[in-house]
């Protein structure tokens, strides 16, 4: 039996499957969940560069679904990293947490990998992932209390001094 035959059993269990509306939803969430499969990570440009002045990226949005009840999670990113004789493109950080984001996945998770990352790929000596997001699963259902969650993931021994650029 295939995932959209299991969904289509699913919705029938739940009596949903009597909507209009409802007709090739099995299909379209099977697709969708498809989509959250990641595929290789991206590799960094590198770039000698010297100095070691911090490196910020703001506002850089996302969005992933809770591991635990598969509902959407969204927000911001603030990376920053204090470069070590090396810099990446600019474009690698977004490809990152796209990367890291597009499977069920928990915010808290979600800024670990991503520093960590960035901090193996870079060797840098400090690493601030600053993840600002709204979290269907509390809003949707439980609390149902609407709210921003912020994590921090800190990596290296200078991930303290990035704390006031955060």
């Amino acid at each position: 039996m295939s995932a959209d035959d299991h969904l289509a059993a699913w919705l029938r269990e739940l009596g949903l499957d009597d909507d209009p509306e409802m007709v090739g939803t099995s299909r379209r969430v099977t697709e969708l969940f498809k989509e959250f499969v990641p595929g290789p990570a991206p590799k960094p440009s590198l770039f000698e560069a010297g100095g070691a002045d911090p490196v910020v990226l703001r506002n850089l949005s996302f969005h992933s679904l809770c591991a635990h009840h598969l509902l959407p999670f969204f927000g911001h990113a603030t990376i920053a990293y204090v470069p070590t004789g090396r810099v990446a493109g600019l474009s690698w950080f977004p490809r990152m947490l796209r990367h890291f984001a597009r499977r069920p996945q928990l915010q808290e998770r979600l800024g670990g990998q991503l520093a960590d990352a960035i901090a193996e790929a870079l060797g840098s000596e400090g690493v601030l992932v600053r993840l600002t997001a709204r979290q269907m699963c509390m809003e949707m259902r439980g609390v149902e209390s609407a709210g921003t969650i912020e994590t921090l993931a800190l990596r290296g021994p200078r991930a303290e001094d990035m704390l006031r650029l955060a």
